[in-house]
């Protein structure tokens, strides 16, 4: 398969993600009546989505012919297999560990697996997962006024 074939592909599947999380976006009302409601971010991301993947596949299209094939990476298929499990297991943890726990670990963990041995840089990831999820739990807790979940750090 051809870097080309997989970008029309990549970029055909995320237009139907994009699409279906909108569709099932739809029956989300909002509580407070005039309030943009929590339908309103899933929305936003599936329409970026939808544009995105149009953009891609528009950008492809554009492209000169791609002749020479994609070689099937053993380290790519790794990677996601790891990244899938990441998330399911971020999902699973999150209510246990809470916010501030649940994503510093996935962050760090996200950016290990995307790394590789030249640019892995440990110290680096260990900042930006806590310091990523420290301005994050800030601006839910004090800003929008959304507690997010404490976990095993509830006091």
């Amino acid at each position: 398969m051809t870097e080309k074939q997989k970008n029309f592909i990549c970029s055909i599947l995320f237009f139907l993600f994009g699409l279906f999380m909108y569709i099932q976006s739809l029956p989300i009302t909002p509580v407070v009546g005039k309030d943009l409601g929590s339908g309103f971010m899933p929305k936003l991301i599936a329409v970026a989505i939808i544009i995105l993947s149009v953009i891609e596949f528009v950008l492809t299209m554009l492209k000169k012919k791609d002749k020479k094939k994609v070689s099937s990476n053993s380290t790519d298929m790794k990677g996601g297999i790891l990244t899938i499990v990441s998330i399911a297991s971020y999902a699973l943890f999150y209510d246990y560990l809470g916010f501030l726990l649940s994503t510093t670990l996935y962050l760090f963990i996200q950016m290990v697996i995307l790394s590789n041995e030249d640019n892995r840089k440990v110290k680096t990831f260990a900042i930006i997962s806590i310091a990523s999820s420290a301005v994050i739990y800030v601006v839910f807790n004090n800003v929008i006024g959304m507690q997010l979940p404490a976990g095993i750090l509830e006091i």
